[in-house]
């Protein structure tokens, strides 16, 4: 369940990386902010694909949104 997180411009930067798929580029202490506040989700690696953070729906809406 997300918690209330104050982002501040920073998170923002790092939200628009995950949305480029450049995740690997987020330090940990951004990826738990984050990841606290509901807006991008952890995927394990696979066969195909390292491990890297994801955009979830409210991650993609606020992309959306700050594009207007």
């Amino acid at each position: 369940m997300p918690v209330s997180t104050r982002l501040g411009t920073g998170d923002y930067e790092n939200l628009a990386l995950v949305a480029q798929g450049q995740s690997f580029l987020l330090d940990a202490g951004a990826s738990r902010r984050l990841l606290a506040a509901g807006l991008v989700s952890w995927m394990e690696a696979s066969e195909v694909a390292p491990a890297s953070c994801q955009l979830t729906p409210a991650g993609l809406a606020l992309i959306h949104s700050s594009d207007q």
